[in-house]
């Protein structure tokens, strides 16, 4: 009964216990535990190091990029219903680059070692192909394509993309920061009554 009532583990703990001196057991359980703490701090991106946020925040920018260069390098669609997953895939790698790109205040107060900060300057001030005028640019030619397949498309107004937009990069700053466990203040969350310009601040 007493093994079907404990987890496995205090099943093996107990029955351990049972055959090593306490002060044994004790460095034994220690020993076990270790790799697993590491592996915590490895997973946990809140328990990371300050460089090591702002370094895996930089290759995601990048990332991010390389992204939005490859998606505005696509052919636009040709459908009303091929637009509409077209437009969620645009607003999704603007919103988190442009997010992403808006953070410099919280990447500093990480207090990340110079050399990173200025790896992060770099990646941050190389190119703005995921800018809102970018994105209105390519959204311009694709409506055309669009239209001229099907005359009764009509397509999101403007100011409903450019709310759609906000919202998404505001929810977007949030979430990608969080990914390199980097907090973000109220005062520092994107407002929409503020629109970004083409280098995304």
């Amino acid at each position: 009964m007493l093994r079907r009532s404990m987890p496995r583990w205090s099943v093996v703990t107990f029955v351990v216990a049972q055959v090593l001196p306490t002060p044994i057991l004790g460095l034994l359980l220690m020993w076990s535990a270790a790799p697993i703490a590491a592996q915590e701090i490895r997973d946990d991106p809140w328990k990371w190091e300050a460089d090591k946020k702002v370094e895996m925040a930089t290759e995601r920018l990048k990332e991010l990029k390389t992204a939005a260069e490859k998606f505005s390098a696509k052919s636009c669609p040709s459908t009303r219903a091929d637009f509409d997953t077209w437009l969620d895939q645009a607003l999704e790698i603007v919103g988190s680059l442009i997010g992403l790109q808006d953070s410099t205040r919280q990447i500093r107060k990480t207090g990340a070692a110079a050399a990173r900060l200025s790896a992060w300057d770099a990646a941050k001030g190389n190119g703005s192909a995921g800018s809102l005028g970018g994105l209105t640019e390519l959204l311009g030619r694709c409506v055309q394509r669009v239209k001229e397949a099907d005359r009764s498309f009509r397509p999101p107004s403007q100011e409903d993309i450019l709310r759609r937009a906000y919202e998404r990069i505001g929810a977007k700053k949030k979430s990608e920061l969080a990914s390199f466990g980097i907090p973000l203040e109220e005062k520092d969350s994107f407002k929409a009554e503020s629109p970004p310009s083409q280098n995304g601040r």
